[in-house]
């Protein structure tokens, strides 16, 4: 019997279907699918493993599991192992059993670092019970799963990479010892323990560093003010328009003033000059610019438009999304591809471009092992989900938009001169749209402007006028730009980068799009600069990264690179112990303002205020006991009855991401305002004021009392129906699929339209803290500030 092993079930679905010409049946071996059919070369059988179903860890011993400072160093020497994944277990036992009847072994795994090392963990499982198929390996490589792909993928099977294997099994290494050695070592610095505790990683830290200098440029940022000065003009067509000072800005009041002084009525047009532009046809898609895009052009993040990508080269509609190539080559079959493209009536426009022969653009980068991410099959984007028909139409037309005319635009500026005043009007317009017509998202809005000639004259319209403004701070960092610093700074990979910066969303170092760190992930990265630079720039990162290219050619071996790394920690890990008191105070200073909120206005109106003299706020407090979060106030003192008891209770951050949102409620200007989503689930945040009354509030609970009622007199009805059809003797209805998925689209619907109930406003007579319970309003022993 032949095995093929391949990453993921629906690809060992697909390749069955076309090898077996549809004549494959699928049955469970401990649950997982198995594909099999017989033909002339005997039977055959395809398994998927669902990506990495082995990983590394630390050996078992207790002193590899113990969170002590004085274990790390040997943390980082610990020999590493080789085990199951949790929920894995029944993959090895399923491809076990197919390795014990088979004869031949086939690796179809994704072709790129991460599938190679599937592949060869799939090798040692299956030789643990056959070592004969090791003469028998193979290794089919295909860029995506069509019939031409896989047909000639397997008509010319190749050999296995042990040094791509090696190459993405050393990252894992690395990257485990480096994340389990400073998450420890910084957690207990910081004495951030259970939940709490502060995760680090060697990629990870230097990315938020990028998001952080960011946010200090515009903490440092002092606006300056300016002044620009405008008139309007008429023009004979009976439509007036808006001139630009020829002054961009006005940095002295005075000038202004006068430029504004001296502005009189008529102007004369002095020059009027157009000029033509081209503009080339971008270049085919690698994952690098096409998460950009995904990003930029539609609003989807890295790792959502990654995601989406694997699903449509999974479904067969894509070629491989994980890719640095920018030229198509030779063998891809282009024009079949672009006829049946532009028969779907979405991509109709681009039909031209096979009027003359194929000329696609090129980029900088090529790489043999796949072609640029392109569209292997044609369907109307209608077909698909959402946000998933969306990226596959990005994919279509960037895909023809490459084989386009470049576009054509003219930009005209006129000058009139207004007393001893220069002003300016520009427009540009496309003259042809070239690439643009198809790949719609590079195309602006025409800006025309009045046909104007030299030395006509025209009237003011109304008096001209200042505005002032001041200079603003630089931008964030989008999520599109930060891949791309990333990519240029060598830190992560095309796959890992989207996946590092979700990592900092889920450990809170930074919230809201474009990423804005938090207090903690500001402190992190401040306390590592000081402390412990390996940390926090990339050069130590790009150079591993280095190190990890050189065993992929073969330069350097896995064992090498490994220890390279284990001598950086060791030395890193130095740096940490020496500047440990100073870095732990860092640390936990950011971390405790990112749990305040906002001003106590219950102790403003009271003029309550700590001993300084400064404001007494509300903050998050985690109760010891129960372990629950809730809101309570800093002027709160146990032994104290006339200091504030203002408690509320609060969404759990293990169930919610909370982030703050406004530190006095514009609306009620009580309590903090918080946005509340539930974790790990899309859709928009919760707005929710912690002051019960609040109008927002009361609103809020109307509609849910309404979709409540709704729901009711909805299942009373059904039970109504139900009950008369029983007593006339009739058989309910089958419901139909269409029916079941209304009801399981409702459902989501009412369960995401259901914020988190805050509960009731809690305001505790003083010295009401006592006892205890854990609850919020509980006693000052389950305080853990």
């Amino acid at each position: 019997m032949r095995l093929i092993i391949t990453e993921k079930n629906n690809s060992a679905q697909k390749i069955a279907e076309i090898l077996s010409s549809g004549a494959a049946t699928e049955n469970k071996s401990f649950t997982v699918p198995v594909f099999r059919w017989e033909d002339s070369d005997g039977e055959t059988a395809v398994i998927g493993t669902g990506g990495h179903f082995v990983g590394r860890e630390f050996p078992q011993e207790k002193e590899y599991k113990q969170w002590k400072l004085d274990l790390i160093p040997g943390l980082i020497d610990a020999p590493l192992e080789t085990g199951p994944i949790d929920g894995k277990k029944n993959v090895i036992k399923a491809v076990q059993k197919e390795a014990r009847k088979a004869d031949s072994l086939v690796i179809g795994t994704d072709f790129d670092r991460e599938g190679e090392l599937i592949g060869l963990e799939a090798l040692e499982v299956c030789l643990e019970v056959n070592p004969g198929l090791e003469t028998t390996l193979k290794r089919a490589r295909y860029s995506a799963l069509t019939r031409e792909e896989i047909e000639g993928a397997f008509g010319n099977l190749d050999e296995l990479s042990y040094p791509l294997a090696n190459a993405a099994g050393a990252r894992q290494d690395i990257d485990l010892i480096w994340g389990a050695a400073f998450t420890r070592a910084v957690s207990l610095v910081a004495k951030a323990y259970g939940a709490n505790f502060l995760s680090v990683g060697r990629v990870q830290s230097p990315t938020l560093g990028l998001i952080v200098e960011r946010e200090l440029e515009r903490r440092a940022h002092v606006a300056k003010p300016f002044w620009e000065l405008f008139a309007k003009f008429e023009h004979p067509s009976g439509h007036s328009f808006e001139a630009h000072h020829a002054t961009d800005k006005f940095w002295d009041k005075a000038e202004a003033d006068a430029a504004l002084k001296g502005t009189s009525s008529p102007g004369t047009v002095k020059a009027v000059t157009s000029r033509k532009s081209t503009s080339k046809p971008p270049t085919p898609y690698n994952t690098n610019s096409f998460q950009v895009d995904a990003s930029s052009r539609l609003g989807i993040t890295p790792k959502r438009a990654m995601d989406l990508a694997q699903d449509l080269y999974d479904d067969g509609f894509i070629s491989y999304p994980r890719t640095d190539n920018t030229i198509y080559p030779d063998s891809l079959p282009l024009e079949k591809t672009i006829r049946s493209l532009v028969k779907i009536k979405d991509f109709a426009a681009a039909a031209p471009i096979l009027e003359k022969p194929l000329k696609p653009t090129q980029g900088k980068k090529f790489d043999a092992a796949h072609p640029p991410i392109y569209p292997t099959h044609a369907l109307y984007p209608s077909a698909l989900d959402g946000p998933k028909a969306r990226v596959y139409e990005l994919i279509v037309r960037r895909f023809l938009a490459t084989f386009g005319e470049p576009m054509v635009t003219e930009s005209t500026r006129a000058d009139i001169e207004a007393g001893s005043e220069t002003y300016f009007v520009r427009g540009k317009v496309v003259l042809d749209p070239g690439y643009a017509g198809i790949y719609t998202y590079a195309r602006s809005a025409d800006e025309e402007i009045p046909a104007l000639e030299e030395g006509q004259q025209l009237a003011i319209d109304g008096a001209p006028w200042l505005i002032d403004k001041e200079t603003q701070p630089p931008a964030r960092l989008s999520e599109a730009k930060l891949v791309q610093l990333m990519d240029e700074q060598g830190l992560g990979t095309k796959a890992t980068r989207p996946d590092i910066i979700q990592k900092l969303y889920n450990r809170r170092y930074v919230r809201n799009h474009p990423p804005e760190p938090t207090a903690t992930g500001i402190a992190m990265y401040e306390a590592f600069k000081e402390y412990v630079p390996d940390m926090a720039t990339s050069a130590m990162t790009a150079s591993l990264e280095g190190e990890m290219d050189e065993i992929a050619e073969e330069k350097m071996t896995k064992d090498e690179v490994v220890e390279d790394s284990r001598k950086l920690v060791h030395k890193t890990f130095e740096d940490l112990l020496k500047g440990e008191e100073a870095l732990s105070k860092m640390i936990w200073e950011g971390m405790d303002q990112d749990r305040i909120l906002g001003p106590c206005i219950v102790c403003q109106e009271a003029g309550r205020t700590k001993e300084d003299g400064s404001p007494n706020v509300l903050r998050i407090i985690r109760a010891k006991k129960s372990g629950k979060s809730f809101v309570g106030c800093t002027g709160w003192e146990a032994d104290n009855p006339d200091s504030c008891d203002q408690t509320f209770p609060m969404p759990q951050p293990n169930f919610y991401e909370v982030t703050p949102l406004e530190e006095n409620c514009s609306v009620c200007h009580r309590t903090p305002r918080v946005n509340v989503k539930t974790r790990g689930r899309a859709g928009r945040p919760w707005k929710l004021c912690f002051n019960d009354d609040c109008p927002t509030m009361v609103e809020m609970r109307e509609k849910k009392a309404e979709r409540l009622a709704a729901q009711e007199a909805a299942k009373k009805a059904k039970e109504a129906k139900e009950a008369e059809e029983k007593a006339s003797g009739k058989k309910p209805a089958k419901k139909s699929s269409a029916k079941k998925s209304s009801k399981k689209a409702t459902t989501v619907a009412a369960r995401i339209a259901n914020p988190p109930d805050l509960g009731t406003r809690r305001v505790r007579k003083a010295g009401s803290r006592k006892g205890g319970s854990g609850k919020p309003g509980g006693g000052a022993s389950n305080r853990k500030d």
